[in-house]
């Protein structure tokens, strides 16, 4: 069931057959490529655009490919980056994927090579999510997208992890570049994708002068690092950034050992030396580690950590992680990401920015608080659901439920739109939209409301972004049943507003110029700043007056009836406890009073600590 549920949400991506023809010649600046011909599409999977970032080229930023001989075929996907396996990355048994991963994918309308030389199409680079730990491109088929819009799509990967982000003092030796050194591989891959865009697009009909970055989650933090990257200014026009966060680590806690009380608020790779040098039997414990790893040159830790397979890399983070340690994020080096962190690129008006699109699903939390079994009782399947194994069996409080969902939600949209977009406004920067999901229409299965479990909850937008899906027969049954026809209407909406943002900038009307319009956010009391994409028969497409502030949000907490007073207390402990979800300290000693800075939080704390319903992102 674990499986199903992510897989009806962010996967059942469908692709046809692979046919090669010859007019999927394309010239690139590496190479000649053939791709794949889907009928109305074109595309090319599995195209080199980093050299293979293994032995001396970990932790190393990503070399451009190399030229090949003769023509290449690129009709299937390359392996994903290397990952652990289990829902979320949760396996301590399987792993999956490559060091060996950086190939993207391209999607155009079906266009001869002599008539991809002539077009200047809107071209969107999707970065997939998975909290920067799991996932692929091989989940998403744009080609709905491309063909209805006359869009180019590229999907890219990345380095995930402490393969993708990752800072020690070993690693920032004589004969590395500041880009060696920042540790921001994972970002730095998505930058050189970008490079490869600027040289490349043009043979696939795309317009190098009209590039939009998108991504969900994880990756939607991944596409708000390049807004705020100086690195990344001049490659892309256009950014959409869908339920991602903005927050960054501090560098201190990415390279320097745990405190006593083992928190940080990010994975340290001198923590994840250590492990490693007790998984090699070197040393029996954590502070026999530190003796070890203090006594090594610097040459030699990279040598070690280097020689280290993916798996016992990987091993050893997973046994480092820290408390309160939240998603793996870009790190603010001062080269590739600003030293004052993401959100300065919202207020500094001196900064380069583009139009921007920021938005969240209503119900973001509720896909994290159904695998909670404090929160809703798991058992095995029966009937015609037997095949799948465990599913969800009961919510065992409803209102307690649905009352923390709703503010684990509503904190996310402030945080990852409402409050970016207030900043970007104030500062000057118009071209700044926001929206929110809310298609709910999920079904009751097994006498369990998936409407009340699931609801729009998180990564389900990307079923409508990406239609094919809709189409499958599992999401069929399992997902839209009676909801389909409206669902199909709501995913044509959805691709005609950012195909419209991708073309100008702004989702205005949608490429007919027939659906509401999409207005700017603004700061005025009162002013409709948020577009609700919706079925019709739920309210359909509506620009409304949602906005959040943490002020607003804590008021309803502190009177809201369906929890108690510790349970207040609680659901605030838990929005502010992950490092990337902070409350601030003046919000949290004087809501109720300061009632709820003199309670005891362990039991909650272990089960956080326990990842159960952390919600990274994904």
């Amino acid at each position: 069931m674990n499986k199903l549920i992510i897989g009806f949400l962010i996967g059942l991506l469908l692709y046809g057959c692979d046919n090669t023809n010859p007019d999927t010649a394309r010239k690139l600046k590496q190479g000649m490529i053939t791709g794949s011909d889907e009928g109305a599409s074109f595309n090319w999977k599995g195209i080199a655009f980093a050299e293979p970032p293994t032995g001396a080229l970990r932790w190393r930023a990503p070399r451009p490919a190399a030229a090949w001989e003769g023509t290449r075929s690129a009709t299937e996907f390359r392996s994903a980056c290397f990952q652990p396996g289990g829902l979320f990355g949760g396996s301590d048994e399987t792993w999956s994927g490559s060091e060996d991963c950086l190939y993207l994918n391209v999607w155009s309308p079906a266009l001869t090579k002599d008539e991809a030389l002539t077009q200047k199409l809107p071209v969107m680079m999707w970065i997939h999510g998975g909290a920067n730990v799991i996932g692929s491109t091989d989940s998403y088929d744009p080609s709905q997208l491309v063909e209805k819009h006359q869009v180019i799509v590229v999907t890219v990967p990345y380095r995930m992890s402490s393969l993708g982000w990752f800072r020690h003092p070993a690693f920032r030796q004589d004969g590395t570049s500041q880009a060696d050194q920042s540790g921001n591989y994972g970002t730095l891959d998505t930058i050189l994708a970008l490079n490869w865009i600027k040289e490349n697009i043009t043979s696939f009909g795309g317009d190098v002068d009209n590039v939009t970055i998108f991504g969900e989650s994880a990756g939607g933090h991944n596409v708000i690092a390049l807004f705020a990257s100086p690195l990344a200014s001049g490659l892309f026009d256009k950014v959409i950034m869908q339920s991602g966060i903005v927050s960054v680590p501090a560098l201190a806690a990415a390279e320097n050992y745990y405190p006593d009380s083992y928190i940080s608020d990010a994975i340290s790779g001198r923590e994840v030396i250590n492990e490693l040098l007790i998984q090699d039997g070197q040393a029996n414990n954590r502070e026999q580690a530190k003796e070890i790893q203090d006594a090594m040159a610097l040459e030699d830790i990279a040598r070690f950590a280097r020689n280290k397979t993916p798996t016992e890399l990987l091993s050893a983070e997973r046994a480092a992680r820290p408390r309160k340690a939240g998603m793996t994020r870009a790190f603010p080096d001062g080269h590739v990401i600003r030293s004052e962190g993401i959100e300065a690129s919202f207020t500094d008006s001196q900064v380069p920015r583009t139009p921007i699109i920021l938005g969240t699903n209503r119900d973001e939390s509720k896909l994290f608080n159904a695998m909670k079994p404090r929160l809703v009782t798991w058992g095995e399947a029966g009937g015609l659901y037997s095949v799948i194994g465990r599913m969800p069996l009961e919510i065992l409080r409803p209102a307690y439920y649905d009352a923390i969902s709703e503010y684990g939600s509503e904190f996310w949209k402030l945080r990852a739109a409402d409050r970016p977009a207030s900043q970007l406004v104030d500062s000057g920067h118009s071209d700044t939209f926001v929206y929110r999901f809310d298609w709910d229409e999920l079904p009751e299965i097994n006498n369990v409301d998936y409407a009340r479990l699931i609801g729009a909850g998180h990564a389900l937008e990307l079923l409508f972004l990406f239609g094919t899906a809709l189409d499958s027969t599992l999401v069929k049954q399992l997902v839209v049943r009676d909801s389909h026809p409206e669902a199909k209407i709501l995913s044509e909406q959805m691709q005609s507003y950012w195909a419209e943002f991708a073309y100008t900038g702004a989702p205005g009307r949608g490429r007919n110029g027939d659906l509401p319009m999409w207005s700017q956010w603004s700061n005025e009391p009162g002013a409709a700043k948020t577009m609700i994409l919706d079925s019709a028969s739920d309210g359909g497409l509506t620009m409304l007056d949602v906005a959040y502030s943490e002020a607003h949000l804590l008021d309803r907490l502190a009177t809201d009836s369906r929890l108690t007073a510790r349970e207040q207390c609680e659901t605030l402990f838990g929005l502010s406890y992950s490092s990337d979800d902070d409350i601030s300290s003046e919000s949290w000693n004087s809501f109720a009073d300061g009632t709820c800075s003199g309670l005891d939080y362990s039991e909650l704390i272990k089960q956080i600590d326990n990842r159960e319903g952390n919600s990274d992102g994904d």
